[in-house]
This record gives structure tokens, sequence and C-alpha cells, in this order.
């Protein structure tokens, strides 16, 4: 409802106190602010008004003023209507963050709008305890990513708390809830894994919402997905890698969308996901939008950043178990970079911590080990290395979690670089380290989320920060030329409490550039075990078989054949090579 504030000079900032008046006709309101955008702030943020009378109506006089939550009475003003700007009926206008003259504050906080001295409209969010920043009961306090949205467009019961509600996915220029809308979610979209590798299919996980007021029917709309090594400005493919039908969705009705792909070549890739319409003139109305544009009832797309194939930086061994040095991680640079300050760690929450290289660009070059500390200095004591080769991160650490959760993992370590797309990620499980030493890579031509890549560490300090890793490619196999499939030993011993010490499977050269798998099987040709299905070795890696099979359970003494194979593709035939591995119960003499 409209108030009139006492006669003050209109300067930037004011300490006005407005008193209740009678409502004006049918006046402008505020519709939808985004006041905290993930990532930076600058130009990002919005505010959306909306005209409910039946006439255009100017902003010749519109004052959006930010109240400061820590001192009520304290208003500044961030945005300045023209009288050129005309807000049709009924439609949404909408102040885009370069518009605004200073920057809106997180909650508690509010804004008002105002013509003249008469007070159109306010909005208060957060923990607001006085009355004069916000009607009735203050809104929700939105979190980072998501705006604050009227539950119904340009209604108003003089109360925020009922009238405003958090949105998802922001709506800036057209309205809230139209009568058809499905929205691609912002921040779900996600590959599994994360980084594949050539030979992999990459697993695009969409959620879909339906935020208009009709339900919509599963044949009007379907999800297509593409690829481009170049982004938006590049070549995408010419048909679409992947196609999803759609579900009949109800008002506020969300389904999760998996969209299968094949995995490029290496290198950074663009996935782009589009919601299509499939019958786009059946409501051609739309949602109006400004300058009178028109939002497509059904149409969305997304795009996410991806990577084929760990780079430049790889992780290479990670203690996520706490043994007196803190936690820490280990990368392998396999291409060189002119900065690692240009680079980040994170974990399974998102939030990533840039790497602290100091004051000066720090480069490093191809096959350097870079370690990455909680507390670099217990680190470098813990295991005698040079102070310039153990960094910590800037603003924090993203503390790894030990313990699995519903999804099955502990937690997951990214690198990702200054754009936010990830270089390399590593979903592990506490079983991993059953002994509380780290976990190493046995090599950099394995896919990262294939657990076949990754064993506890054997060093006696439980780790090799720095160094070579205890466990990794045993170069002289790997060197042999013809050879698939090589083994470290032909026996697993299994000793007290069923521990077995397990067997290194490296690839020779005949198996390089190529997809292979490789199998398990008993003596009557069971598969036991699938160790590698499908993938493509780019290079020196191998695996450890210990002896259980695909449950995680130990498999009975006796002989078991590792079976690997070339996939045919390219006209190049399969080459095949079995193994005989014998686990044996109990340590013999």
């Amino acid at each position: 409802m409209p108030r009139t504030l006492a006669p003050a000079v209109l300067i930037a900032v004011s300490l006005l106190v407005p008193f209740l008046a009678p409502r004006a006709g049918a006046e402008l309101r505020l519709n939808e602010i985004l006041y905290d955008p993930a990532g930076p702030d600058d130009g990002l943020e919005f505010v959306e008004l909306w005209n409910p009378d039946t006439a255009a109506v100017s902003l010749a006089g519109i004052l959006l003023e930010a109240g400061d939550g820590a001192r009520p009475g304290v208003w500044t003003s961030v945005y300045a209507g023209s009288a050129l700007d005309l807000v049709p009926p009924p439609h949404v206008f909408l102040i885009r963050g370069s518009a605004l003259l200073g920057a809106l504050q997180n909650g508690p906080d509010a804004v008002r709008l105002r013509r003249g001295e008469v007070v159109l409209d306010l909005l208060g969010y957060g923990a607001l305890t006085a009355p004069e920043l916000f009607e009735g009961a203050p809104a929700e306090d939105a979190p980072s990513g998501m705006s604050l949205a009227r539950v119904e467009d340009g209604r108003d019961t003089e109360r925020n708390e009922s009238d405003w509600a958090v949105e998802p996915d922001p709506s800036p220029g057209f309205p809230n809830h139209p009568d058809l809308r499905l929205k691609i979610a912002r921040g779900r979209a996600s590959t599994e894994p994360e980084v594949p590798w050539p030979g992999e299919v990459a697993v695009l996980h969409l959620l879909v919402r339906n935020r208009g007021r009709l339900e919509v029917p599963g044949a009007r709309w379907r999800i297509e997905v593409d690829w481009s090594r170049g982004g938006v400005g590049g070549t995408w493919s010419p048909f679409p890698e992947a196609i999803v039908a759609g579900a009949t969705l109800a008002p506020g009705e969300s389904t999760e969308v998996r969209c299968e792909v094949a995995t490029p070549s290496p290198g950074p890739f663009d996935l782009r996901a589009t919601l299509r319409d499939l019958e786009p003139n059946a409501d051609p109305s739309g949602a109006a939008g400004p300058a009178g544009g028109v939002e497509p009832a059904l149409a969305d797309t997304v795009l996410l950043r991806c990577r084929s194939t760990a780079a430049p930086l790889v992780i290479h061994e990670i203690a996520f178990r706490d043994r007196g040095a803190g936690e820490w991680v280990e990368l392998f640079v396999r291409d060189s970079v002119p900065d690692l300050g240009a680079y980040a760690l994170s974990d399974a929450g998102a939030r990533a911590y840039a790497i602290d290289r100091g004051p000066i660009p720090r480069p490093a070059r191809a096959g350097d080990l870079i370690v990455l500390a909680q507390t670099p200095a217990l680190v470098r004591a813990a295991y005698s290395l040079a102070d310039s080769s153990v960094l910590g991160c800037r603003g924090g650490w993203p503390v790894l979690n030990d313990g699995n959760g519903d999804d099955g993992f502990a937690d997951r370590v990214r690198v990702v670089d200054s754009l936010g797309a990830p270089c390399d990620a590593v979903p592990y499980r506490s079983e991993y380290a059953a002994r509380r030493a780290s976990i190493e890579r046995l090599g950099i031509g394995l896919p990262s989320a294939s657990p076949g890549t990754w064993a506890e560490s054997i060093d006696s300090r439980g780790g090799t920060p720095g160094n070579p890793n205890s466990l990794s490619v045993p170069k002289g196999y790997a060197r042999s030329r013809g050879a698939l499939l090589l083994a470290s030993s032909r026996l697993i011993r299994r000793g007290a409490e069923d521990a077995l010490v397990p067997v290194v499977l490296a690839f020779g050269e005949s198996a390089r550039g190529r997809k292979v798998r490789v199998m398990v099987h008993d003596l009557l040709g069971r598969v036991r075990r699938r160790l590698v299905d499908g993938q493509r070795i780019l290079g020196d890696a191998a695996l450890l078989w210990d002896g259980r099979d695909d449950r995680g359970e130990a498999l009975p003494a006796g002989i078991y054949v590792v079976r690997g194979e070339t996939i045919p593709e390219g006209g190049a035939g399969p080459q095949i090579q079995s193994l005989a591995l014998t686990v044996v119960d109990r340590w013999g003499r």
C-alpha cells in the first residue's frame, strides 16, 4: 500500500521514517528481486516491477531505495526512473544490475519503491525487527543464486511473508507464474562421471520443473542434448547427441531427466541441453517480457562446461583421513600452466578455494607434483618437504568427509579453473582407505571416477606427497612390446580378517589408444569382477585387483582368469590376453 513520506529533501541517502497513507490507484509494485546472484554480483542483480493497471505507467519520479537492516531509517537510492520509460499493462519492467546505482544487500535488508513522497511498495527480507522495513512480516532471505518473487504476479496483501517466496529459477523480465512454463533448474545440471574419459558414457542429469499454472503433458516437450568445442560461439553438433522424451508435469511438479552422451576426444567441451516445445503454436500468447518481447511457453537452455580426460592438473593422491598432518591433495601437472593461482580446489559442497600461490604468479611445468594442504606446515614437517612444494588454499579448505553418505560416496575432490570448469574430479568411498593411509592414483591414463584407478598407499608413512606414489604403473611391464596386460604378481595373499594384498595389472603398449575390457572369471567361466568395461587407455595406466567380486566380497581361494581384450573399432580387430592368478588363503612361508 502506498505510504506518504514526511517532507524531506530527496537525496541519495535519507533518514526518513514513512507513515501510512491511503493507497493510490493501481500503481507499480515490486515483483521479483535477485540481490545475491551465484558467483560475482557485479551487474547480475535485478529488480522487476509490475504494472497492475489497465493503462501504461510512466517511471518519471520513480525511485528505488535499499534499506539497511542494521540501521533502520537509512535508505539509499539505487535507481531513478525516467519519463522515457513506460510500463504497458499488465506487464513487467526489468531494472538490470547495470542500471543500479548501488549494490543490493543480502538479508536482513529491505527494498522500497516510491514516487515522490509516496511509498508504492516495500519488501523486507531476513530477520528484521524494525516495522518500517517490511509489510506485516518480513519475507524469507533467499539463498545465493535464488530470487524473491511474488507468489502471484502483482498481488499484494500487505504481508511480505505470505506475498513473497524464494524462487529457485529467477525469471527476470517475465511474469513469475504464467499459465505455461517449464524450466531446467539452474545449479542442478551435472554429468556423471564429472570428468569422463573417451569411451565412457557421460550421463547428463537435469531437473525440469513446471513453474506455470497448468499441467503440461509429456507429449508437449522433450530434452535435446548436443556438444561443442567452442562454447556458445563454437560449432555445435549438427544433430542432437541425445533426445529424451518429456513427462507429464502438474503445476509445481519436477522430474529428473537422464541423458546419455558419448564422451568426445580429450579436451574441454560444452554440453547444451535444450528444452524443446513440440507444439510451439499451441499457446501463441506466451508470457510478455521486456520491450514487448514474448517468452516461449516451453523453452529453456542450459550450458554446462565439461572436460574429457583430466587436464591440465590431475588429482594424483588424496589424504582424506587425518593422520596428524591434516588433509592434503597431491596434483600431477599434465600440461604446463602459467599460474597455479588460476585454479581452485573444492569438494562435494562445490565451494571452491583458490590455490594460494603467493603474491606473484607461479607457473608449473608438465610432470611437476604439487601438494595442496589444509595445514601446509604440518605436511612439510611430517614428510620432510621443502616450503615451496606444499601450498595452501585461500579463504579456507574444502574439508573432506571420511564417512559414506546416502549415495555411497564419502565425498569428491575437484580441481576447477578460473571459470569453474572442471580439470579433474574424483569421487571416493570410505573403504578406499581402510588403513587410514592416502589413496594413490595408479596412472593418469585411467578414468578418474573408476575405483580401479585408486589404491591405498603402502608407504610406511601413510602417503607419498611430493614423491612418486608407492603403487603405480610398473614401467617395465608397460613398455613390453605386444603385451596387452601384465601382472606384478600371480598371487593374491589373504591374511588375517580377510586382508588382501592386491595385484597391480598394467596395460602394455598394445592397449594404448584402444578401448579395453578387463574381466575376472572363475574356472567355470563366470564373470566375478568387472575391472574395466570399454574405457579408452590413453597412456601409462594400471589398476588393482584385490581378490574381491563386484559386490566387494572376498572370493574363495583358488585360480581365477583375468581376461583382457581390446574392443574392435576403425578396422582394428580385437586383441585378447588372459592371465591366471591364484588367491591363496593365509600367509605362506
